[in-house]
């Protein structure tokens, strides 16, 4: 099983949705040989409180996690990475964003969970603090690597939080509703 997040990206703005000028060949592979989700829409706006939900499956008042910064995910709160882990799989994560680091308890049940990113404290902005997400996706393959040698399969391979374009640019005006390429309520296979 393979989760990725991907912070700041407009669906209708994905080949795999309909959009003519969208250049995303991975994520259109992955669409055709995986199953997309279409009807997802996140509880929070913000990285660390917005994963700590699909995480734990648990709202922001329940899992209390209410912002980027100063807030840690409880140990009494269990993470899909957990209960993979209890379950006998292993699991590994790589991110590119500060505020998903481990000490946030985002990472707690993974085996392998690669958040060593270089800091600039002369950024502005929370958002700036980031690495590319070639790093964390390089990280996680490497990972993979190693269990497919040793003959070990892992189950919940996690990249959570690669940003897709830097600058974010939002939307002049609403975007029109296109009849994507397989739109279905719900999974699709």
């Amino acid at each position: 099983m393979v989760l990725v997040t991907i912070d700041t990206l407009r669906a209708d703005h994905l080949a795999l949705y309909g959009y003519r000028k969208g250049r995303t060949p991975r994520l259109d592979a992955l669409g055709r040989e995986g199953i997309v989700v279409d009807d997802v829409y996140s509880h929070v706006p913000l990285t660390l409180p917005a994963h700590a939900s699909l995480f734990t499956g648990l709202l922001p008042p329940r899992h209390e996690v209410r912002d980027n910064m100063g807030f840690r995910l409880k140990e009494t709160h269990r993470t899909l990475a957990e209960r993979f882990k209890a379950a006998g799989f292993e699991t590994g994560g790589a991110v590119s964003a500060y505020v998903l680091r481990g000490p946030t308890g985002i990472s707690r049940g993974f085996d392998f969970y690669e958040d060593a990113l270089t800091i600039d404290t002369a950024k502005g902005s929370l958002g700036d603090l980031q690495r590319e997400g070639g790093v964390a996706v390089e990280a996680l393959a490497q990972w993979i690597d190693a269990h497919r040698r040793s003959g070990r399969e892992a189950l919940l391979r996690l990249s959570p939080s690669l940003r897709a374009t830097l600058p974010v640019h939002p939307a002049r005006e609403a975007p029109r509703p296109r009849p994507p390429l397989r739109r279905r309520s719900g999974l699709r296979r």
